[in-house]
């Protein structure tokens, strides 16, 4: 009898802690191992009750298992391109399984596709992106900027899912793109309908391309609010909260947005748990792009810079 409740108690923990693990932790248990896209699905649904880990889990498996088809980038440019051959596969979620690898909309595709299967309510968002390459948006311009992510409806709220983004290579960040707050995702993603903003007051292209570029690092090194820039009769002052005394801020400026020098006339200014980057408005003569990079030291004393972390233009 002794042996019986051994063995019902070590059935009923085993279940009980496997349906407690996080999304993130499952993913990264059985990443790399071999399953149908059925399969991927009965796991899920069998070890995971709660859907924002079970959405988490799909996100991180996507991440780990799912390739950037670097390749079909390049080829697209080329005369050579055959769109039903060579692109076509992102718009079946049994072949992008089976491919292991997609471009942005396989990504959104095969993410609705599990989120479907789990029955959680789901979206694929076509808009534009800006990143360190491009801080501005011309829509006329930037085809290569367009892009695809998720909406996700949990508990009655919608929220912001990049798998591809999540993909990107960097550790740091990787985390940072599932359940984006909306303030924060328009910093980089502007959507084509305005609704899935997810913001109260939508911004226009034209606001969003005057806001400021904020690249995720800023976050998931310890930034937890965004920066803000104002201005008096005689000053701009850069400004955001404190973080540590192991990150330094740095400003650089460039009259054409591509040779950058460091701003040396600057002050700088530090009340209550606010840092203001201080320097004079006669420097602005025509349209001035500021560049913020970041220096941390880390735990090792080892120093770390990060380039290109925000930009904005001063007019």
């Amino acid at each position: 009898m002794k042996k019986t409740y051994i063995i019902i108690f070590f059935i009923v923990f085993n279940f009980c802690y496997s349906q407690g693990k996080s999304g993130k932790v499952l993913a990264e248990k059985i990443s790399g191992k071999t399953f149908t896209i059925e399969g991927i699905v009965n796991y899920a649904n069998k070890n995971i009750s709660d859907d924002y880990e079970k959405a988490k889990f799909f996100y991180y498996w996507i991440g780990s298992n799912i390739k950037y088809d670097n390749e079909l980038i390049e080829k697209m440019s080329s005369p050579n391109y055959n769109y039903d051959l060579d692109y076509s596969y992102n718009l079946s979620p049994k072949l992008i399984f089976e491919k292991k690898k997609a471009v942005c909309y396989g990504y959104s595709v095969l993410f609705k596709y599990f989120m479907d299967k789990v029955d959680i309510s789901c979206l694929i968002v076509s808009g534009y992106i800006r990143d360190e390459r491009n801080h501005y948006l011309n829509l006329n311009k930037d085809s290569d900027f367009s892009h695809a992510w998720n909406i996700i409806e949990i508990n009655e709220k919608w929220k912001i899912v990049d798998s591809t983004w999540g993909n990107s290579g960097e550790i740091e960040v990787s985390d940072y793109y599932f359940d984006i707050l909306p303030e924060r995702a328009i910093l980089t993603h502007f959507p084509e309908n305005p609704k899935w903003q997810l913001l109260e007051n939508p911004l226009t292209l034209e606001e969003f391309n005057k806001s400021i570029y904020i690249n995720a690092i800023w976050f998931k090194i310890g930034f937890d609010q965004i920066p803000k820039v104002l201005k008096d009769d005689k000053y701009y002052y850069f400004t955001y909260k404190k973080n540590s005394d192991k990150l330094d801020v740095n400003i650089e400026i460039s009259y054409d947005n591509i040779k950058f020098e460091s701003l040396t006339k600057i002050t700088k200014i530090q009340q209550d748990d606010i840092n203001y980057l201080r320097f004079e408005k006669k420097i602005v003569t025509k349209l001035l792009y500021v560049k913020v990079n970041i220096t941390k030291i880390d735990e090792e004393e080892f120093t770390i810079k990060y380039d290109d972390v925000i930009n904005f233009k001063l007019q």
